[in-house]
């Protein structure tokens, strides 16, 4: 009877090593897993900023123009244009100066002359 005892207890004991072998591997596996890196790298795109006479500026823009003029604003003659990395426009920023105050304002507008919002 003893030595049944033993037998049970040895194979109860192996069975708990076991499993305890078993749940220890699967934490390691877990563990080594987890320890992934991930590496993310962001480019930033630097628009191009050129310079342009206002003359030169899409006709809804020199619509605009006049139409800031009536209300005492007047353009400056250098404007400029700003483009993305693949060359296209993104807006057009126009200098304007009040002729009562001398208050100057440059807005950015896109080729309809619509604002844009930075």
């Amino acid at each position: 009877m003893k030595q049944m005892k033993q037998i049970m207890w040895l194979a109860f004991s192996f069975l708990l090593m076991t499993g305890a072998s078993v749940f220890a591997q699967e934490v390691v596996k877990v563990a080594k897993d987890s320890t992934t890196t991930t590496v993310t790298t962001t480019t930033k795109v630097v628009p191009i900023k050129e310079e342009m006479k206002s003359a030169d500026l899409p006709q809804p823009i020199k619509d605009l123009n006049v139409s800031f003029k009536t209300q005492g604003w007047d353009t400056n003659e250098k404007a400029y244009v700003v483009k993305g990395s693949a060359g296209n426009i993104v807006y057009y920023g126009v200098t304007y100066k009040n002729t009562t105050s001398g208050e100057i304002k440059t807005i950015h507008l896109d080729a309809q002359g619509k604002l844009i919002n930075d």
